[in-house]
This record gives structure tokens, sequence and C-alpha cells, in this order.
């Protein structure tokens, strides 16, 4: 009976704790998520900025930049990395973009940068950072948009959740020790208390 109720007292543990572990790495690779979005977000904000801030517009309305971010993917065809201002008078676009384009949102912010997901343009998934601008107040406004591809932050996180997994399987050994330790300990007062009641 001693026997019984130790495996019963373990199996127990055993489960609860193999829940509470697995609640533990979901909310762990969610947060983990979430700190790579908002750090992307700054580094593309920042990107965002620099290039806005040498964005002009022509006699035409169309747009022109003085200057454009220093990043080597802006430069690649189908690099990983893109930009895109948009204004009714024209398109300019980075040229790792080469003949595709970001779509255009028809309700891009004027408050803020927005960071979002959505298709690429050659296939793959990519986030995108976009706002509504007014560069001149008697011009129509302009959408900046910035699109990075995804698929690193995707990488990160299977990584980063394999770890984890594997340390919270090592916990859970560790843990499963201590409540066999536990238990036994905890049921050594029944052993002498059936001891007596044989003697008895």
């Amino acid at each position: 009976m001693r026997a019984s109720l130790r495996w019963r007292l373990l199996a127990g543990a055993g489960v609860a704790i193999l829940f509470a572990l697995a609640i533990a790495w979901l909310l762990m690779t969610l947060l983990f998520e979430r700190h790579l979005e908002r750090r992307l977000e700054t580094e593309m904000t920042r990107d965002a900025l620099a290039l806005v801030g040498g964005l002009n517009l022509d006699a035409k309305g169309q747009p022109q930049l003085t200057d454009e971010p220093n990043d080597a993917r802006l430069r690649k065809p189908a690099g990983g990395y893109y930009w895109q201002i948009t204004t009714q008078a024209g398109v300019l676009r980075s040229r790792s973009l080469w003949d595709s384009a970001l779509p255009v949102p028809k309700n891009s912010p004027a408050d803020h940068w927005r960071l979002q997901r959505q298709p690429g343009p050659f296939g793959e998934p990519i986030v995108v950072l976009d706002r509504q601008l007014v560069v001149e107040s008697d011009r129509p406004p302009v959408i900046a948009q910035l699109g990075q591809d995804s698929a690193p932050l995707s990488t990160a996180r299977s990584e980063f959740g394999r770890e984890l997994a594997v340390f919270l399987a090592v916990l859970w050994l560790v843990l499963m020790v201590a409540a066999w330790l536990q238990v036994s300990l905890g049921l050594r007062p029944l052993a002498r208390v059936r001891g007596h009641l044989a003697a008895l």
C-alpha cells in the first residue's frame, strides 16, 4: 500500500510539474518573441527616421531623397530589407524591391509608426513599418514604409524554444528527484505507524 501511495503521489507531482513547465515554456517563448519584435521595431524606426529625414518633394509632388539608409540589404535585389515612399504623384522604392512593390496601406497612422506582418514582395513573409507623413503643408500626405524579412525572427524563436525545452526537461527531472525525496521522507512516519500496528 505504501508503494502504491508513493507512486500515485509521484505521478500526480510529475503531471503537475510538467503542466506548469509547459505553460512556462509557452509564455517565455511568447515573451522572447515580443522582445525580438520590439527590438526590430526600434531598429526599423531608426532607419525610417533617417529615410524621411532626407525626403522632399519636387515641383510635381514626386518624392526625392537626399540620402538613403546605409544598409547593404537595401541595395541588393530581394535583399530582405526594403523601403518605399508613396505619394499621389509617384513612388520611390529601394533597389532591393527591384520590379516589385510593397502594398500601400489605406489606413496608415499619422501620429505613430505601425509594425505589422504581411506577405512579402518575393513570396516570403515580412514585417512592415509604415506611417503617413506630411512633408509640406500644401501637399497631400506621404506614405513611408520599411519592410524586413521575418524569417530571422521565426528562426530565433524556434532556436530559443528548443533550447528552453531542453533546459525545462532537465529541470523537470531535477524536480522529480526532489519530489521523490519529499514523498519518501513524508511517508516514513506511516511506515513507523504500520510497524506499531503490526506489533499490536
